[in-house]
C-alpha cells in the first residue's frame, strides 16, 4: 500500500492525494508537519518538504516527481496528455504554479497569517503579506487567467496541471483570500468545477477534520460548496 507522509490540508500533499484518488490507489496518510518534523525526517525528506510517498520499501519525496511516479506505476486513467506539447504544458503550468506562485500564497500569506503565529509564535510580516498581495500574486493569477483557453489548461482533457493549480487555490483561500471572480472569471470557473470532480471531493472530505483542528484556516470556499 501507497503511504502518503504529509498533512492534507498542504497544497503539495493534496496533489498527491487527488492523483492517488483519480487511479484508484489504495492509500493511507501519515501526518508530517513541516514545521515540526519527526525525527530521521530527513532521511526521507532531504529537503524537508511534505509530501512523501513510500510504497514497498521504496521512498519518493517532490509531489511532481510523485506524480510522475505514480502515473508510471498505474498509467490509467492518465493524467497527463499524450500529445508532446499538452504534455509540456501540463509540466510548464505545474512548475509555474510549485515555482512561482505557491511561495507567494503559503510562506507569503497561510505561513504569516496562520503557521507563524500558532506554531512559531511568532508575528506575521505584515510587510511580505501586502508586498505578496499587491506584487506577486496578481500577476501570476493573471498569467493563469491568461493560459486557461479551454475547459482545462493542457488540452481538452483534465490533468496534473488542473489539479495542481486548483490546491494551491484551496489555500489561496485558507490563508483568507477570495480568488475575484471578476478579474479572472475563467480562473474562478475552473477552480469551482474542479472542486466539484469526485476526487477532489473525497480529498477535501478527508483533509476537512484536519483544516479544522489548526484553527485559523479560512473555510468558506469548502463550506460554500457544501462540504
Amino acid at each position: 500500500m501507497l503511504t502518503i507522509h504529509g498533512v492534507p490540508f498542504s497544497a503539495h500533499t493534496r496533489k498527491a492525494i487527488v492523483v492517488a484518488i483519480e487511479k484508484n490507489i489504495a492509500y493511507t496518510i501519515e501526518p508530517v508537519v513541516p514545521l515540526t518534523p519527526p525525527s530521521g525526517w530527513h532521511e526521507l525528506s532531504p529537503l524537508g518538504h511534505i509530501p512523501v510517498v513510500e510504497e514497498d520499501g521504496f521512498s519518493l519525496a517532490d509531489s511532481s516527481v510523485i506524480c510522475l511516479y505514480l502515473e508510471r506505476r498505474h498509467p490509467q486513467p492518465s493524467l497527463y496528455p499524450t500529445d508532446a506539447r499538452e504534455y509540456a504544458q501540463a509540466l510548464w503550468i505545474e512548475e509555474f504554479v510549485d515555482s512561482g506562485l505557491q511561495q507567494h500564497v503559503l510562506r507569503g500569506l497561510l505561513l504569516q497569517r496562520v503557521f507563524a503565529p500558532k506554531f512559531l509564535k511568532r508575528a506575521p510580516d505584515e510587510a511580505l503579506i501586502r508586498t505578496s498581495l499587491t506584487e506577486m500574486i496578481p500577476p501570476r493569477l493573471a498569467y493563469l487567467e491568461k493560459s486557461l483557453n479551454k475547459e482545462y489548461f493542457a488540452g481538452d482533457t483534465f490533468s496534473v496541471a488542473d489539479i495542481t493549480v486548483a490546491s494551491i487555490l484551496v489555500n489561496y483561500h485558507y490563508a483568507g483570500e477570495t480568488l475575484d471572480a471578476v478579474a479572472y472569471p475563467r480562473l474562478a470557473q475552473h477552480l469551482r468545477r474542479v472542486l466539484l470532480r469526485d476526487s477532489f471531493r473525497k480529498a477535501l472530505q478527508q483533509e476537512l477534520p484536519a483544516a479544522e483542528s489548526v484553527g485559523g484556516l479560512d473555510l468558506g470556499l469548502l463550506h460554500g460548496l457544501g462540504y
